[in-house]
C-alpha cells in the first residue's frame, strides 16, 4: 500500500477514536462541555483507603506520596467532583449540568496517599485532563485520558494499563510490572524503568523506552510500519526481532520510529 494512503487510513481511524472517545465520555450525560462561573476550594482529610477510582469530564488528576490521605480541588462551579470513601475505595465521580459552554472552566483534583501505602488499584479515567501520579505503589495501575497527558515519576506496579487517545505518555524511574501502554496520538518516553511483559502501540507518534534492566534474554518483535528501529543506538530498519524466555518486549508504531536503549 502506498505511503500516502497509509497516512490517511491511520489519520482517519485515529481521528474517529479520538472524537468518538471524548463523545462516549463528554455527552453520554447530555451535558457537552461544562459551564464557568465562581471557583470553589475544597481540602479535607480522608480516611484510610486501599483503592482508588477517579471517572471524570473535565479534570486534571494528580496523585502524589504524601504524609496522609488527603483530597483537595479547585473548581468552577458546575464542575463539582462527588467523592466517598466506601468499603475501602476512594470513588471520586464529577457531577454533570445541562449548560454548555467551556469559558474558564477548571478541575484540577490533588490526592496524596502515605508513603509507604501500597495500594491494591488505581483506576483513572479522564475524557479532557492530565494525569499524574508520583511516588505511588500499586498492585494494579489503569489510567487513561481522551485528550490530556499521562505522567508518572517514581512508581511501582505489579501490572499497569497506560493509555491516551490524544496526549504524551511520559514515565520515568518507574517499575511497570506486566504493561501496556497505547497512545494514538502522541509520543511515549519511558525513561530509565523496569518491567516484566511489555506491549506499546503508538499509532501517531515514536516511542522511546530506556530500560534500567538488561534485555539481552527477552523476546522483542519491534515495527515501525512508518519510521526506523533503533536498538542501542544501532540503525535497525523498520522492523528488529530478538529470541529470548526472559520476558516479553513488543513495541509497534504505525507513523513513527522505535528507540529502545538498555
Amino acid at each position: 500500500m502506498k505511503r500516502s494512503v497509509w497516512i490517511t487510513v491511520i489519520t482517519i481511524i485515529t481521528v474517529c477514536c479520538v472524537i468518538g472517545g471524548t463523545f462516549y465520555h463528554i455527552f453520554r450525560y447530555g451535558a457537552g462541555f461544562f459551564g464557568h462561573g465562581a471557583t470553589e476550594n475544597t481540602s479535607l482529610e480522608l480516611e484510610a483507603f486501599d483503592a482508588i477510582n477517579v471517572d471524570a469530564n473535565l479534570m486534571n488528576v494528580t496523585i502524589t506520596a504524601g504524609n496522609q490521605f488527603y483530597l483537595s480541588c479547585v473548581y468552577s462551579d458546575e464542575l463539582e467532583p462527588v467523592y466517598e470513601v466506601k468499603s475501602g475505595t476512594l470513588t471520586i465521580k464529577q457531577r454533570v449540568y445541562s449548560r454548555v459552554g467551556v469559558n474558564n472552566a477548571e478541575c484540577s483534583l490533588s490526592l496524596t496517599v502515605p508513603a509507604q501505602k501500597v495500594l491494591d488499584s488505581i483506576n483513572v479515567h479522564t475524557a479532557l485532563g492530565n494525569i499524574e501520579l508520583e511516588g505511588i505503589s500499586a498492585s494494579e495501575c489503569e489510567l487513561l485520558s481522551n485528550m490530556g497527558n499521562c505522567t508518572l515519576r517514581k512508581c511501582s506496579f505489579d501490572k499497569s494499563d497506560l493509555k491516551t487517545n490524544l496526549g504524551e505518555i511520559s514515565v520515568r524511574d518507574t517499575g511497570l510490572g506486566k504493561a501496556e501502554v497505547d497512545n494514538d496520538m502522541g509520543e511515549i518516553n519511558l525513561d530509565a524503568c523496569t518491567f516484566g511483559d511489555l506491549s506499546i502501540t503508538a499509532s501517531m507518534g515514536g516511542v522511546k523506552v530506556d530500560a534500567a534492566q538488561a534485555l539481552d534474554g527477552y523476546d522483542m518483535e519491534l515495527e515501525a510500519d512508518l519510521g526506523s528501529v533503533h536498538v542501542n543506538n544501532r540503525d535497525e530498519g523498520t522492523k528488529y526481532h530478538q529470541s529470548g524466555s526472559d520476558g516479553e518486549l513488543e513495541i509497534d508504531t504505525n507513523m513513527g520510529s522505535i528507540r529502545l536503549t538498555y
